[in-house]
């Protein structure tokens, strides 16, 4: 079961998020906080962590790298967005990879796709 930690500073996407993965094989954790997501980054150790480009207090490329810090090696971290020049400058901020048209398209599909990429090249 790949483990999620899906940070976004809006109530209502963690919710939808929350929703969109409701019956999958997902363990998702949400956090609305730079320390909310530090905390669970502690406590889950997620394998993919997903964060919102546009938040108020912190960038999502400032919060990735704080959280990177606390993670295995081996985590993902991608970006959620609808920002265009977020979404093409996603590997020189030190994303994984990114996830686009937030809120506009079923988000499902593409962590089912990320999922399948980090299933086969697991290692062990």
């Amino acid at each position: 079961m790949l483990s999620i930690l899906y940070v976004d500073d809006s109530q209502t996407q963690l919710e939808a998020m929350s929703e969109a993965l409701a019956s999958s094989q997902y363990k998702l954790s949400t956090a609305s906080t730079l320390q909310e997501a530090k905390e669970r980054m502690v406590q889950s150790k997620p394998e993919l962590v997903i964060i919102d480009y546009h938040m108020p207090t912190i960038s999502g490329d400032e919060c990735m790298r704080a959280l990177r810090r606390l993670a295995p090696e081996t985590t993902r971290f991608y970006l959620y967005t609808t920002d265009a020049n977020a979404f093409r400058r996603h590997r020189e901020m030190g994303f994984d990879g990114v996830l686009m048209l937030k809120g506009k398209s079923p988000v499902r599909a593409q962590i089912d796709a990320v999922a399948r990429i980090m299933t086969h090249y697991r290692v062990g």
